[in-house]
């Protein structure tokens, strides 16, 4: 009835204050300060993908963090040595935060920290074998740094197709505004005279099966992480140690990713070609069954 009263009122800033109250109490409006705290609740119903997933992930990255607690008992030195270090450390946190978001459906958001994982990756693992760009890396020459150190560039220099299409998947599902990425976070419907209408999601995507892909992809993520640190400071680690760790997660996850990531990226229809592939590949690749 307020409403209804408003319609005849003139235009002001009144006016539009109190239809927005009247929207807040329909739930057809937003308070800013919901969606932080959101972010800060217990998860009211958790995804079982994601909380079967979860000791995986944990157990995945704490023996990140073990090989790199070996890896520094001795000392670091020169540019190279520092850089890929840091790229490794700086992993950590994205991972962390990727699967934090990944479980409350803010997945646009996840795949864009695990883009930056990527990267670090790839820029760990050049320095571990070109040293002197490292120093470019460190340099004041933006130009160069663009032109010698930007992600196809990286990929390049260190022998892999300039294409990557996980890489690729991230970027659409995440960053730079998408079609792909805003398709996850809307849905079209019919107004009753037959007008299409569309409806935007806030604090997070709509689809379910887009969590289980996101915390699938924080998995993948992990492990890669992991064995590139292997493969980074193998001189510092215990040979032995290492490969059961590595089998240990392979086994943990082979079945879980094949059930919750290759397999959704093979029956959809939006998948970018080739994109299970990859990963099968890139698993294969790095050491895992």
């Amino acid at each position: 009835m307020f409403e209804q009263g408003l319609a005849g009122v003139a235009d002001s800033p009144d006016k539009r204050r109190m239809l927005r109250l009247v929207a807040l109490t329909k739930r057809k409006h937003h308070r800013a300060e919901n969606f932080l705290k959101g972010l800060g609740k217990p998860l009211p119903v958790p995804f079982a993908v994601a909380e079967a997933g979860k000791p995986i992930f944990l157990d995945t990255l704490q023996s990140v963090l073990d090989f790199l607690f070996d890896a520094t008992r001795e000392d670091q030195h020169g540019a190279a040595q520092f850089a890929s270090l840091s790229m490794l450390y700086w992993t950590v946190d994205e991972l962390t935060v990727a699967f934090y978001l990944a479980e409350r459906k803010y997945t646009t958001q996840a795949y864009s920290h695990l883009r930056t994982v990527y990267d670090l990756l790839d820029k760990a693992e050049l320095f571990f074998q070109e040293p002197q760009l490292a120093e470019v890396w460190s340099g004041a020459d933006k130009r160069k740094i663009l032109k010698e150190l930007q992600p196809g560039a990286v990929r390049t220099k260190l022998g892999k197709p300039k294409f990557d299409p996980i890489y690729d998947f991230f970027t659409e599902r995440g960053m730079h505004g998408t079609f792909g990425a805003v398709r996850q976070r809307a849905v079209q419907r019919e107004r009753s005279r037959g007008n299409p209408s569309v409806a935007m999601w806030l604090g997070g995507v709509a689809w379910d099966q887009e969590v289980d892909l996101a915390v699938s992809s924080c998995i993948l993520s992990t492990v890669l992480t992991l064995t590139t640190v292997a493969k980074v400071y193998r001189t510092r680690l215990h040979d032995a140690e290492v490969a059961s760790i590595i089998k240990n997660r392979a086994d943990a996850t082979t079945d879980f990713l094949q059930k919750h990531l290759v397999n959704p990226l093979r029956e959809s229809r939006t998948e970018a070609p080739g994109l299970a592939d990859a990963v099968n590949q890139l698993l294969a690749s790095r050491g895992f069954p």
